[in-house]
């Protein structure tokens, strides 16, 4: 068969670049999707059986998560965790949500909370913006479905088939968030000498949360008059604000050249020139 009949080999479909709310460099949790998971059974006093939910949080920039246990998918259950998200991760200004016709479980529910007049009054009184992705187009909140997943699956190993209490659930959460949040999102390298893989929780806190944080303190150091003065305090502070600033600086230079489609993109055109020119 002659060649120019051969079909050519199957090649994935070129994405569309991000979102420039995806790749701004904003504070963490400026701009926050949001989503729910499946119920989930918990065991009450007298060996009762409820529901429960996880709201998910994430920043879109940095791909941090923000986990919730919620009773149920009322209104107020929701406000209570969103209060709860603000006063630890500061307000969003921007807040992204599925369409409620794209719910395959609670569809109703979910619908009726986020039409709510009381959360919209809410929400505009404090001047955050909710927008809704489009219907029937579950791919543009992936950035949200792929943490779900991700906290799906971490609750289903923890937890197999065995029954807990609420506050034992809340407790697997927040450390199934913690674990979340320390996982790489640069290339983990074999190198001891290479930088620590940049994970969300560099770019929220400076360091991992799971290894053991800090140096310990001396009494001696403490009774020190020169140990914490205005002076070292002035130090430290330029010193955390310049590592923040590497941290972002790697953020776009290894995280984010490495999802940007038009980046390949521009990297691939100059590669191909170069090969014809030569």
């Amino acid at each position: 068969m002659p060649e120019s009949v051969c079909g050519q080999p199957y090649q994935s479909p070129i994405s569309a670049p991000l979102q420039s709310f995806r790749v701004n460099v904003t504070p963490p949790f400026a701009v926050t999707g949001v989503d729910f998971t499946g119920a989930l059974y918990v065991r009450e006093p007298h060996g009762r059986e409820t529901k429960a939910y996880v709201c998910l949080f994430t920043c879109a920039v940095t791909r941090a998560v923000h986990l919730e246990l919620v009773p149920d998918l009322s209104t107020k259950s929701f406000l209570d965790a969103f209060r709860r998200f603000a006063a630890r991760r500061s307000l969003p200004k921007k807040m992204i949500s599925d369409n409620a016709s794209t719910y395959l479980s609670a569809a109703n529910e979910i619908k009726r909370l986020l039409d709510s007049p009381e959360i919209q009054t809410y929400l505009t009184n404090r001047r955050v913006q909710w927008s809704f992705i489009p219907k029937r187009a579950p791919w543009f909140g992936g950035f949200w479905e792929r943490l779900i997943g991700l906290t799906k699956t971490a609750i289903k190993k923890v937890l197999g088939r065995s029954f807990v209490t609420s506050d034992e659930l809340n407790t697997i959460i927040t450390e199934i968030e913690s674990t979340l949040n320390d996982r790489p999102l640069t290339y983990v390298s074999t190198d001891i000498d290479d930088a620590t893989p940049l994970t969300p929780s560099h770019l929220l806190i400076g360091r991992l949360v799971t290894p053991l944080p800090h140096f310990v303190v001396d009494d001696d150091e403490l009774s020190d008059p020169t140990f914490g003065n205005r002076l070292d305090l002035e130090k430290r502070y330029a010193h955390i604000c310049k590592l923040l600033e590497q941290f972002w600086k790697r953020w776009t230079s290894e995280c984010l050249c490495e999802n940007d489609t038009t980046i390949r993109l521009v990297q691939r055109t100059i590669q191909l020139r170069s090969v014809m020119l030569c």
